[in-house]
C-alpha cells in the first residue's frame, strides 16, 4: 500500500486553533488505531504538522487528508504528496 505525506501549516490564531489542535491529535490517534499512520509529529515552532500515512490510492489519501479538524475548520493550509521510502 502506498504512503502519503500530509503537511498542515496552521494559519489561524491560537485562540481559534487551540481546540482544533486537540481534535487534530484525536484524529491522528484514530488513524493510528486503524493502522494507517507510519509517523506523525508537530513542527518545533508549533506552526503545523507532518504525517506519513498509508492509503490505497490518491483518492483515499485525499479523503483522509481532508478529515483533519484543522482542515475542515479552515485553520490551516495543507499539502499532500505520495511518498516513497529510500532504501538506505
Amino acid at each position: 500500500m502506498p504512503y502519503f505525506v500530509r503537511t498542515i501549516l496552521v494559519t489561524g490564531s491560537e485562540d481559534e486553533v487551540g481546540p482544533a489542535r486537540r481534535e487534530h491529535l484525536s484524529h491522528l490517534a484514530d488513524l493510528a488505531a486503524a493502522g494507517k499512520i507510519r509517523a506523525a509529529g508537530a513542527f518545533a515552532r508549533g506552526d503545523g504538522y507532518l504525517e506519513i500515512f498509508e492509503a490505497r490510492d490518491l483518492f483515499e489519501a485525499e479523503a483522509i487528508a481532508r478529515t483533519s479538524p484543522l482542515v475542515i475548520l479552515g485553520l490551516g493550509t495543507w499539502m499532500l504528496r505520495e511518498w516513497e521510502e529510500l532504501p538506505l
